[in-house]
């Protein structure tokens, strides 16, 4: 292993970091956070959609996918409907007052892209993408394979 790959985590984790810090501050008056709005992104891509089925495609916990709803159904963002096919289970719909700020939400994000990729090139933007999602699958390959309820992972 090379003396400087060990940087890597320090450097996922700063910026993921830095970033909860920009959202959370450009997003304040919305009252979302860094936890909060990428259910609102999901949802405006995918209206209808049950809150198992958001906590697989977000990879969080059923907890916190619980959490995060209840706090954007409190703040009139999100509405949940029973699903007609299973009682047990509720679809997610994205209110009025979600889809007007949805763009200016998707600003934000995008500005934030800009702002960590500022000086970087066409083409080190898409292999920065490329490799951020080929170390993404391996995370989570490794998740499925070694972590397991008995051993404290979800």
């Amino acid at each position: 292993m090379k003396k400087e790959r060990p940087s890597l985590i320090k450097f996922t984790n700063t910026l993921y970091r830095v970033t909860q810090c920009y959202t959370d501050e450009a997003l304040k008056k919305y009252e979302l956070s860094n936890g909060t709005y990428p259910f609102l992104m999901r949802l405006s891509y995918k209206e209808g959609i049950s809150q198992n089925q958001i906590s697989r495609e977000l990879g969080v916990d059923k907890a916190m996918s619980a959490r995060s709803i209840n706090k954007l159904i409190e703040l009139g963002y999100v509405i949940k409907e029973q699903d007609e096919n299973d009682s047990r289970a509720y679809k997610l719909y994205l209110t009025d007052k979600a889809k007007a700020a949805i763009p200016e939400i998707k600003d934000i994000i995008f500005n934030w892209i800009d702002i960590i990729t500022a000086d970087f090139d066409e083409n080190e933007k898409d292999e920065i993408v490329r490799l951020s999602e080929k170390a993404l699958k391996n995370a989570i390959r490794f998740k499925q394979g070694k972590c397991r309820k008995d051993d404290g992972c979800e």
